[in-house]
C-alpha cells in the first residue's frame, strides 16, 4: 500500500485530455507495466538473493539502538510533515497555457520505458525485488512483482477502464464532488493516524532507552 503511486494515472488523464487515443494510451501502459514487471523480475533473479544476504549481514539486530533512533526520526518527520499540513495557508494555483505535445508509437513505448524506471526510486519496488530473490524462484519473483505493479498503480488502472470505458468525464466529476464532500474528513483521519503512529515510534523508541527493549 506504501507504494501506490497517483503520478501514472495523472499522466494517463492528461493524455486523453491532449486528445490521444485510446490506443496509443494502451500501448504507454503496456510498455510501462511490462518493462517494470521485466526488469524487476530479472534483478530480482540475478541479484535477489545475493542482496537479500547482504542486506541482513549489514543490518543491525532487532535489540539495536539503530533502530530507536531511526523511530524517533521517523515521527518527527511525520509531525514536522503533518504540521506543514495543517497551518500551510492555501495553494495559489498558477494556470498556465500548456502546448499539446503528440508522440509517435516510439515515443510511448520510451515513456513507459522511463515511468518503469522512475520504479527505481520507490523503496518498495526494491523490498519486492528482495522477497523475490529471496524466494529464488524466477516464477515467484515475477508474480510479486505483478502484484506489486497492481497495487501500485490500482489508480492508474482505474483511469485505463475509464478511458477504455469512455467514462473519464463521469470519473472526474465523481472525484471532483468527493473532494468537495470528503476532502477535509480524509485529511483529518490521514493527519490523525500519522500521529498515532508518530507517537507509537516515539514510545516504542522511549521504551528502549528507559529499559532497554523495544514495546514493539
Amino acid at each position: 500500500m506504501l507504494g501506490i503511486d497517483p503520478i501514472t494515472a495523472v499522466y494517463m488523464m492528461s493524455m486523453r485530455l491532449r486528445g490521444e487515443g485510446k490506443s496509443r494510451i494502451t500501448l504507454f501502459f503496456l510498455s510501462f507495466a511490462v518493462s517494470t514487471i521485466l526488469v524487476g523480475t530479472v534483478l530480482a533473479a540475478s541479484m535477489g538473493a545475493a542482496a537479500a544476504d547482504a542486506l541482513q549481514s549489514i543490518l543491525p539486530d532487532d535489540d539495536s539502538r539503530f533502530w530507536a533512533i531511526a523511530e524517533f526520526a521517523v515521527s518527527i518527520v511525520i509531525l514536522i510533515w503533518v504540521t506543514k499540513r495543517v497551518f500551510a495557508g492555501p495553494k495559489r494555483e498558477k494556470k498556465q497555457p500548456r502546448e499539446a505535445v503528440r508522440r509517435g508509437v516510439l515515443g510511448h513505448v520510451a515513456m513507459g520505458f522511463v515511468f518503469a524506471v522512475t520504479s527505481f526510486t520507490d523503496p518498495t519496488f526494491y523490498a519486492v525485488m528482495l522477497i523475490g530473490g529471496e524466494s529464488r524462484s524466477v516464477v515467484t519473483a515475477a508474480l510479486l512483482l505483478t502484484l506489486w505493479f497492481v497495487v501500485s498503480q490500482c489508480l492508474a488502472m482505474v483511469v485505463y477502464a475509464a478511458i477504455q470505458c469512455n467514462r473519464l468525464d463521469a470519473l472526474a466529476a465523481r472525484l471532483d464532488e468527493w473532494k468537495e464532500r470528503n476532502l477535509t474528513m480524509f485529511n483529518r483521519v490521514l493527519h490523525g493516524v500519522l500521529i498515532g503512529i508518530a507517537i507509537l515510534l516515539t514510545a516504542d523508541a522511549t521504551a528502549y532507552w528507559l529499559t532497554g527493549g523495544y514495546l514493539l
